[in-house]
């Protein structure tokens, strides 16, 4: 089997390199990285225009003729665009999927992001998988400010510390929070005092490729 992953940042690369070893490392299956960081630009920019759109879409479609089975897009911004990619026959799962799934078990969920353009994504992306398993959580967000401003300098540690203080400081009261963006996963280490459980995306995502691919044995 072949997994493609897509990232739109190259320092996701190295984000999600660990989680691969560790959950796909003794199975089946071929990794091949590809990274386009026009995607999350021009999304930020645009909007998901159908320009961009289609932008995803095209990356998407070379990637599959190159032979993916299963193509993770780790953007959770242009993820839905990436899913809905028409006439191939490759897999397309965004990466926050197998987050969202578990997240919409729990009564309340508050979405955090580092990014404006995430939240709309993500909290469709919680609606769709609550209809399909008849949950009916309450859902809440929020941007986290003057964090992402680090990453994009490359601070990756600076980033991480914002949204774990962030966390920290405010006194939440729902049942598990959804950190919308797969970048967002190392601040969880930086979190002293856990109010709720913290679930991210890059983990999840490989636990659940784990059990798609066969093992050698």
């Amino acid at each position: 089997m072949k997994i493609a992953f897509l990232y739109t940042l190259e320092a996701n690369k190295t984000l999600f390199l660990p989680y691969i070893n560790q959950y796909l490392a003794d199975k089946s299956v071929t990794i091949s990285h590809h990274v386009n960081e026009l995607l999350l630009k021009q999304a930020i920019a645009d909007g998901l225009t159908s320009n961009v759109v289609n932008l995803v879409q095209q990356e998407i479609k070379e990637i599959a003729i190159a032979g993916a089975d299963i193509i993770i897009c780790t953007c959770s911004t242009i993820g839905d665009a990436a899913e809905k990619t028409a006439d191939i026959t490759a897999r397309v799962i965004r990466v926050d999927r197998p987050m969202a799934e578990h997240a919409i078990l729990n009564s309340s969920i508050r979405v955090l992001a580092a990014l404006e353009s995430t939240i709309e994504p993500t909290l469709e992306l919680l609606q769709q998988c609550a209809n399909q398993l008849n949950q009916s959580p309450a859902i809440a967000y929020d941007v986290i400010p003057d964090a992402w401003q680090y990453y994009a300098d490359g601070d990756t540690v600076s980033y991480a510390k914002t949204i774990a203080k962030y966390i920290e400081l405010n006194e939440i009261s729902d049942d598990t929070i959804v950190l919308a963006q797969a970048s967002m996963a190392p601040a969880v280490k930086y979190v002293q005092h856990w109010p709720i459980p913290i679930l991210s995306s890059p983990v999840l995502c490989c636990q659940y490729l784990s059990k798609l691919v066969p093992s050698h044995d």
